[in-house]
């Protein structure tokens, strides 16, 4: 199973790589941890969607570092890159209004790619079974699509399920790619 690289970190910028990926790249280069979660750790897996921020999952947000070099603690929750602006949002259970034992599972069951944790297909759509905005549907519908999602390492509610159902069943007669 292949990926796609979250940053381009062995070249000098050639032109492709975004902002986005100038800060994600100076993350992980500080070593700050989280897990990739929002916009961004969906791009890992289905087709790139536009994101102004990056999200990083902690399962309390006291987990994430004071201070990062090459960031500004803009707010308790948030960092801003020093060189892009780019907002970086540091998410926990609390501020999501999930289970701490669906954070916890999607913590443990990350990838790791470029010095970066990725939540896994199942882990985002678990968080976002919680939402569940017409662009969390449409992301849920995404990740089906890829057949890499499995939710029974989650605790997830039985409401959670019977809406997650309606979601596999439009994945399935969704034309279009994932």
């Amino acid at each position: 199973m292949k990926f796609r690289k979250l940053t381009k970190m062995q070249t000098i910028n050639d032109g492709t790589r975004t902002l986005v990926e100038s800060a994600l790249r100076d993350w992980a280069k500080s070593g700050s941890g989280g897990v990739l979660i929002g916009g961004l750790g969906l791009s890992y897996h289905v087709r790139p969607r536009f994101t102004q921020d990056i999200d990083f999952l902690f399962l309390e947000p006291t987990d994430a570092p004071e201070a990062i070099p090459g960031f500004y603690r803009s707010k308790f929750s948030a960092f801003e890159h020093l060189q892009t602006h780019i907002q970086v949002n540091i998410a926990s259970p609390s501020s999501m209004s999930i289970p701490e034992e669906i954070a916890e599972q999607v913590i443990l069951t990350a990838t790791l790619s470029n010095r970066i944790r990725v939540a896994t297909p199942s882990g985002l759509v678990a968080l976002k079974l919680f939402r569940l905005s017409a662009h969390d549907k449409a992301d849920i519908i995404a990740l089906i699509k890829t057949g890499r999602v499995d939710l029974s390492g989650f605790q997830i509610p039985p409401e959670k399920l019977v809406a997650l159902d309606a979601l596999v069943g439009e994945a399935a007669t969704d034309p279009h790619p994932p």
